[in-house]
């Protein structure tokens, strides 16, 4: 039985609220709530799929101060400490719908560069990902500009190898699912979260490599 019971409409409308402190007061009240079942729930299913244990965390945006976020998140990681510094997984939501992604941030130094000599020795292989969903390739780990993996060709990868490469760019790949997706108003979405992240797992042990570091 999950936890987590599924997004109303009024939880995607919490990203309209303009004002910083109520925003922010919506998100920690109502969505960040939920998305920690979502990290209980899911966390301990995705050892089948990395081979190592993942451990949850919810976003905080605790450096934030005048722009309040126009999405949130729980990310998985294989450390209990942080994710940012490591190759991850992301259940997300804003007032679109809810993002499902993997997920390395320019900080994450030994995984990113795994993941380039992947990509290098992969080329569009590395994209060769499956899903009941488009999957999307964004041009940095925000999941700006967005483009269906399918049309992808080998002339991409040069491009896509120096984006990754670049010292304040990270990589992000997956799948949007639109606010009125019947799905994310139950728990379903816990076990669909759990099927993108295995379709987009090669990309994770690229980054990973054979042996997890600490």
């Amino acid at each position: 039985m999950y936890e987590f019971t599924g997004f109303s409409q009024s939880d995607f409308d919490i990203f309209l609220i303009p004002e910083f402190h109520e925003r922010m007061s919506a998100l920690r009240t109502r969505i960040r709530p939920k998305l920690a079942m979502i990290g209980d729930d899911l966390a301990p299913r995705l050892e089948s799929v990395t081979g190592h244990e993942m451990y949850p965390h919810t976003a905080s945006h605790a450096r934030r101060r005048i722009n309040p976020p126009d999405d949130t998140w729980v990310a998985f990681s294989r450390s209990e400490r942080a994710y940012k510094r490591y190759a991850h997984f992301e259940v997300g939501i804003s007032l679109d719908g809810v993002f499902i992604r993997f997920s390395v941030k320019p900080e994450s130094d030994e995984d990113k560069l795994l993941l380039i000599h992947y990509l290098s020795s992969q080329q569009i292989g590395a994209f060769n990902l499956t899903d009941p969903n488009p999957v999307y390739y964004y041009h940095n780990d925000h999941g700006d500009g967005p483009q269906d993996v399918r049309t992808l060709t080998n002339d991409d990868m040069p491009g896509i190898i120096n984006r990754t490469r670049a010292t304040s760019r990270g990589f992000a790949t997956g799948i949007f699912l639109d606010r009125d997706t019947p799905i994310l108003k139950s728990a379903e979405l816990v076990t669909r979260a759990y099927n993108a992240i295995a379709h987009l797992s090669p990309l994770y042990r690229g980054a990973v490599g054979t042996i997890v570091r600490s």
